[in-house]
């Protein structure tokens, strides 16, 4: 057994902090299951709003259409107050597909109880048609098997452990080598939206400098090696000024080392609960085709706004303002904001270009806005500048093809 292994050890589980975890993988008091907090929200709002168009575009390629989805860490699949968990919202993104795609999906679990709850909600998927199947156990029991079945179809793989998920070597080795010569269902049709854990970069990387007595010290901080692919994190920790920015190095450092290891794009959005919380974990998004990038982008940007609604205070009766609309208000104030960014990133650009086509230049034109603002807000900005005479594209037609010239 690898140190990787040793530290979640069937029955042997334990919170960093020190806290014994049930059965779950979560701490036997803890409500992550009761009912859903905004971070959630987030999650699964980018999540349900990605599956479907990314199983429409890279399924033309795929015979019969079929699409194998992989969640390695699926919990029960609903909440205990009803509301779907990410199992529940892809098997209804299954079933909005189900008419031109063949989404198969596999949710692995490793708690008993959760387990229990996920084949039921597998089950009746099952009766209507779909695909689907449970798996209990560890996620490095069922990967191999799962990558032999998705074999010559897209995979779209969500990892989103509680603390740390599969290895660094699992993720760039065993799910993206392993595809990389099935042409364009296998090296550009894998994807891989996974939860980088602030949590446990905080906790974890205190253990390098606590003086407390710990014996699953060793274990614990070769296991954090194993999940960032070496050591390396453990000197950006140290020479972090605080906790904030030992966590934005440390998952820097994460997303350049796996991109480059599998010659892909990355996305990075920080989920927090509150916006002035600290960050609780990073969705990143491994992608090695330019439409994963802008696809995220969007689904990213339409999240945001439900993460924002998720916060509002519930209206009362005898209020002098429904929070509806200040709420209303607000975004339009922040959609303004995000077409000035984007019009003073057209202009820099086209300061060293005499014209560029948008498709090319996400990143640059997304430039302070990224994960905020999307394709409508560029279109806002090229229409403006067109207006002002500063460019001689009318913003007419679709977005990414949009060929941005001097006036």
């Amino acid at each position: 057994m690898s140190a990787y292994d040793e530290v979640y050890e069937e029955d042997a589980v334990l919170d960093l902090s020190g806290e014994s975890l049930g059965e779950e993988g979560v701490a036997s008091s803890s409500p992550f299951f009761v009912s859903k907090k905004a971070a959630a929200v987030l999650k699964h709002e980018i999540l349900s709003r990605y599956v479907v168009p990314f199983a429409s575009k890279v399924g033309t390629y795929a015979p019969d259409g079929r699409v194998v989805y992989l969640d390695s860490y699926a919990g029960p699949g609903r909440y205990e107050d009803g509301t779907a968990g990410s199992p529940a919202l892809i098997l209804e993104a299954a079933a909005r597909v189900a008419g031109f795609r063949q989404l198969d999906c596999y949710f692995v679990e490793r708690g008993r109880k959760s387990y229990r709850s996920l084949s039921q909600l597998v089950a009746e998927a099952q009766g209507q048609g779909l695909t689907a199947q449970a798996l209990q156990g560890r996620a490095e029991k069922h990967l191999g098997s799962v990558l032999e079945r998705a074999a010559g179809s897209p995979l779209f793989a969500f990892l989103d452990p509680f603390g740390l998920g599969l290895g660094f070597d699992a993720l760039t080795q065993d799910i993206f080598g392993s595809r990389a010569q099935q042409g364009l269902t296998g090296r550009h049709a894998t994807e891989v939206l996974l939860n980088f854990n602030a949590n446990a970069v905080r906790r974890i990387g205190g253990l390098l400098t606590s003086t407390k007595q710990n014996p699953r010290k060793p274990a614990t901080l070769n296991a954090m090696d194993a999940a960032c692919g070496g050591g390396w994190w453990r000197q950006e920790f140290l020479d972090s000024a605080d906790n904030q920015e030992a966590v934005e190095r440390i998952t820097n450092g994460f997303v350049d080392r796996v991109s480059q290891e599998i010659g892909s794009g990355a996305w990075t959005i920080e989920v927090r609960n509150r916006a002035h919380h600290q960050v609780a974990y990073n969705l990143v998004l491994f992608t090695r085709h330019n439409d994963g990038m802008w696809l995220f982008g969007e689904a990213a940007s339409l999240a945001q706004v439900e993460w924002r609604r998720a916060q509002l205070a519930p209206a009362e009766n005898g209020m002098l303002w429904n929070p509806v609309d200040a709420f209303d208000d607000e975004e339009a104030s922040r959609a303004r904001g995000w077409v000035h960014t984007i019009r003073e990133n057209i202009m820099e650009l086209l300061e060293t270009k005499d014209d560029f086509l948008v498709d090319n230049h996400q990143e640059q034109l997304m430039a302070g806005v990224a994960g905020e603002a999307r394709e409508m807000h560029i279109r806002a900005a090229v229409k403006e500048l067109y207006k002002e005479g500063k460019t001689r594209c009318n913003g007419v037609g679709r977005v990414r093809m949009l060929r941005v010239t001097r006036p």
